[in-house]
């Protein structure tokens, strides 16, 4: 009969291989399952591009010189930027380059939620077949609203862009988290999308087709917005596609101090909706029968990838204590192979990101990276940074 302690070391191990073993599987179908082309034609898409931006005078010029090299019918888009509660000139420089300008003020209901809320009712989604999200920090791809339109002439009604790094090679933080989102973007959400499986919304480059935004409104005001409005509209039957060639770039944070309230709050965020909606959105699809909705749980069940191996490493070395000396071998070589299938994701992210050396070479910085991210997971589970909005600091 197993002892108690090996039951500590089996439930863990046995999470960390559905983990490991979906990794894999999604590796598979991307390389083996080719990507559907399609070049329909037809009157395009009128698109509000809408802006949330709370004191981003520093990098909201770069996003509006991007929106106005979009290679897409200037008449057939209109640039919405959300001033919300600020208190600097994000408001003016909205204006100046262009756009039409929604000063927000109320500090009792602040956060990005609330602001694309905002937007939805001031704007009036009869006005425009299409809403596409973007954050102030970021620069789009000049086929962005292209990619969507096609997209959206196919069927999809809510969208998901490829949602890159617009400063890979600042530093070795910003290398790392290169390599993780790429290997998200080029090779786990496209995998899904080739066999109909939904994306899951990351808060910058979503889009939503005026039919959605009538039918759903927007109900999520958590620090966990995407996640929270993900959930709610997949346990409701919808699908989130993922657009790849769709490509929006957003500015990331150069350092550990500079990246920890933004992640502490993303974190907490979504811990809060896996823990409200994960188990739930499994057993719906169950009970339906349905895969594309047990798939949908995974990303908020599933570990992301430096809690994985964070905990990959810490059963490893509690192998190595805690493990009766008969089957400590086997138990830590089962970690073992765990830890090194998640090197192998790293590697796979490396094959599909510029500047392979620098970004190979980053990896001797993830020790810090990892007991950085531990910490932080670790707050996040305990509720910290789920209560309030703290901005991000911005750098050029």
């Amino acid at each position: 009969m197993m002892s108690y302690y090996e039951w500590l070391l089996i439930v863990p191990g046995v999470y960390l291989s559905v983990y490991v073993l979906y990794n894999f599987a999604m590796i598979v179908v991307h390389v083996s399952v080719q990507e559907e082309s399609w070049g329909g034609q037809g009157e395009k898409t009128v698109f509000a591009v809408i802006v949330p931006a709370h004191n981003e005078e520093l990098l909201l010029p770069e996003l509006m010189r991007s929106i106005e090299k979009l290679n897409y019918p200037r008449d057939r888009y209109r640039t919405i930027v959300i001033a919300d509660n600020c208190t600097d000139s994000t408001a003016e420089i909205g204006k100046s380059s262009g756009a039409d300008v929604l000063e927000r003020h109320d500090a009792s209901h602040a956060g990005k939620g609330y602001a694309i809320r905002y937007a939805l009712e001031k704007i009036g989604v009869e006005s425009v077949e299409a809403v596409f999200i973007v954050d102030a920090d970021s620069i789009l791809d000049p086929e962005a609203l292209e990619e969507l339109d096609q997209a959206i002439r196919r069927g999809s009604g809510i969208i998901q862009c490829f949602n890159g790094i617009a400063n890979p090679d600042d530093s070795w933080f910003t290398r790392i988290m290169d390599v993780s989102r790429t290997y998200g973007n080029e090779v786990l959400e496209p995998a899904r999308e080739k066999i109909g499986l939904s994306s899951h919304l990351m808060g910058n480059g979503m889009c939503f087709v005026r039919e959605v935004i009538k039918k759903y409104g927007w109900d999520a005001f958590t620090v966990g917005e995407d996640w929270e409005y993900y959930a709610k509209v997949v346990i409701k039957g919808e699908r989130v596609a993922f657009a790849r060639k769709a490509r929006v770039y957003h500015r990331e944070s150069v350092n550990i101090r500079q990246a920890s309230s933004q992640r502490l709050r993303w974190s907490s965020g979504r811990f809060a909706v896996a823990a409200t909606y994960g188990i739930r959105l499994l057993m719906n699809g169950v009970k339906e029968g349905s895969i594309a909705k047990m798939d949908a749980a995974m990303p908020l069940l599933l570990p992301n990838p430096s809690l994985g191996i964070s905990l990959t490493i810490l059963m490893f070395i509690v192998c190595m204590f805690a493990a009766p000396p008969s089957s400590r071998e086997l138990y830590a070589g089962w970690y073992g192979l765990l830890g090194l299938a998640q090197l192998v994701f790293f590697l796979v992210g490396i094959a599909y990101v510029k500047n392979k050396t620098m970004k190979l070479l980053a990896i001797l910085f993830a020790p810090v990276f990892i007991f950085w991210k531990t910490g932080v997971d670790l707050l996040s589970v305990a509720g910290m940074g789920r209560k309030s909005w703290v901005r991000t600091e911005r750098k050029l």
